[in-house]
């Protein structure tokens, strides 16, 4: 869950001159989405999610949904990560990343990735009016990384805060695994657990409307 007076900061420090409202709603999906995830090498199955209110005019909705067991990189998701298909897309750019940072810092790749959620179909508790982008398959929450052969990395144990320098193998891989799946607009919203203590444990992505750095 995303604190609202938070998002609501990080946005107008970013784009003051442009700033929208927040747009809460499912993404476009290509209709080719499942043949593009096949040759990426996506193990998956259908995920299929019948829209429903939320209250008001909010919707939870997949579109084109897919639980995906394994990634075209060989990254397996425990739990499977139960996406919209327009995600998981996105998930493939991730995986690319994440193999490069891991190959660059340990000399070896991820073999899998536990997290804590991804398609659960709520409004945010302290804020009804805003819609969680987990309610569209459209976030992941990344809390370890498990390396082939090898330890894992725990955002808990081996994230460094941004005001000390990551000198680390593992707070240099998380570091810089946040800074370029921001920079280079995997996700639109990156939270880290230097945003706040909500996100000590994981690093929180999102495919949302709105940008949000949370390096």
């Amino acid at each position: 869950m995303v604190p609202v007076i938070l998002v609501l900061s990080a946005l107008l420090a970013q784009a003051p001159a442009t700033f929208a409202p927040p747009v809460f709603a499912p993404p476009s999906v290509p209709a080719d989405v499942e043949a593009q995830l096949r040759t990426a090498g996506v193990r998956f199955r259908p995920f299929p999610v019948a829209p429903r209110r939320l209250g008001g005019v909010a919707i939870c909705a997949a579109p084109g949904g897919v639980a995906i067991s394994r990634g075209g990189s060989g990254i397996r998701y425990r739990p499977a990560a139960r996406v919209n298909g327009a995600f998981a897309l996105r998930l493939v750019r991730f995986e690319a990343i994440v193999q490069e940072e891991a190959q660059a810092a340990f000399g070896r790749r991820v073999s899998a990735i536990e997290h804590l959620g991804t398609f659960v179909c709520r409004m945010m508790a302290e804020y009804p009016d805003w819609v969680s982008e987990h309610s569209f398959g459209n976030a992941i929450d990344t809390a370890v990384f498990v390396l082939a052969g090898g330890p894992s990395v725990n955002v808990k144990r081996d994230w460094v805060p941004k005001a000390r320098e990551a000198v680390t193998p593992a707070g240099r891989f998380l570091r810089r695994l946040g800074h370029r799946l921001y920079d280079e607009a995997v996700f639109s919203v990156v939270l880290t657990p230097s945003f706040d203590r909500r996100h000590h444990n994981h690093f929180h992505l999102d495919g949302a409307s709105y940008r949000v750095d949370g390096n």
